[in-house]
């Protein structure tokens, strides 16, 4: 049985742990002031950000990160997706589907018309298991980091 709680319930480890394994299927690092940072963003007071775990018999086994975004052409809220990560071994037992239904009842209590997400190109399984909640956009994503010239925003 999946129990999808807030995730400040869990323990700021518990959490840590499954972030860095987030970041290491995307080949990114983190230092322990990210994660504080981002912690910290987690209680919601000074940004948006929010966030759920799963637990199976008590173990957080998956977490999930969302926020409110305003959809001015549709003078309509949404919710956007930033993370989800399931452990591989709590993978196809449910966990994804429950933090995204979770999700969803948030979604609709709150009056939003959309959850919106990304997933890297070669993500071929999530976008397998995306597939089942929702469809794929025409839209493309471009990034501009500040502080860089021209020609480093190409790469």
């Amino acid at each position: 049985m999946v129990e999808i709680v807030e995730l400040r319930q869990i323990e700021y480890g518990q959490w840590a742990t499954l972030y860095k394994a987030y970041a290491d299927f995307y080949k990114v690092s983190l230092t322990e002031e990210q994660l504080q940072t981002v912690w910290t963003w987690l209680d919601g007071h000074e940004t948006e950000l929010r966030g759920l775990a799963a637990l199976i018999d008590g173990k957080p086994e998956g977490i999930i990160h969302y926020r409110r975004f305003l959809r001015p052409l549709a003078g309509e809220v949404g919710i956007f997706l930033d993370d989800i990560f399931v452990c591989p071994s709590a993978r196809r037992k449910g966990v994804g589907k429950a933090l995204l239904d979770r999700l969803q009842d948030i979604a609709d209590a709150q009056g939003c018309t959309v959850i919106r997400w990304m997933t890297a190109e070669h993500n071929h399984g999530a976008q397998n298991f995306y597939d089942q909640f929702g469809k794929k956009t025409g839209w493309i994503t471009y990034d501009h980091k500040m502080g860089c010239d021209d020609d480093c925003d190409r790469k």
